[in-house]
């Protein structure tokens, strides 16, 4: 027994301290990207423009958005336009949404996803996370993320701060 402690203090466990120390030193920080930059997304005056009902209840719907978009990330007027899978089983004002969404402008589209329940009850009809999924041209294989908010009054912006990386 003291052979196998002896053996434990003088070898196994100073090669397991070493290895976590230089395994800490070699490995950047695992949340820091330091090519992360501010991202400010609008969907200005979002407009329904579909509405399908998935059940005979249409208590679950599929809705398309368009919308004017713009973005601290370029100089012109974009486009905005999301696919909506909307609950309405929460009943009341509020609903569950799952949201993809594409902001597109002359030099490439920026792709988001959020997941939320909306209710109109404290100002905010909009208030969750969002996640950057993707981006073409200048934005090629953009993530990020950040907070996504919209007023509940109609047609309010959608607005996406947050950051970005590509």
């Amino acid at each position: 027994m003291k052979r196998i402690r002896r053996l434990l203090l003088a070898a196994v466990i100073p090669s397991v301290i070493m290895g976590t120390i230089a395994g800490g030193a070699l490995s950047g920080p695992a949340s820091a990207d330091a090519s992360a930059r501010p991202l400010n997304l609008t969907a200005v005056k979002p407009q329904f423009t579909s509405f399908t009902c998935l059940n005979a209840s249409c208590s679950l719907a599929s809705v398309t958005v368009d919308a004017k978009g713009t973005s601290n990330l370029s100089t012109g007027a974009g486009s905005y336009h999301a696919d909506l899978i909307v609950d309405f089983s929460p009943g009341g004002t509020c609903n569950i949404v799952t949201e993809d969404a594409v902001f597109g402008f002359d030099s490439g589209t920026i792709s988001v996803h959020s997941h939320h329940e909306d209710c109109a009850t404290h100002g905010l009809r909009i208030d969750t996370t969002f996640q950057v999924t993707g981006g073409t041209g200048a934005f090629q294989d953009a993530s990020g993320g950040g907070r996504e908010f919209a007023s509940a009054a109609a047609p309010a912006p959608v607005i996406y701060h947050g950051t970005i990386s590509f």
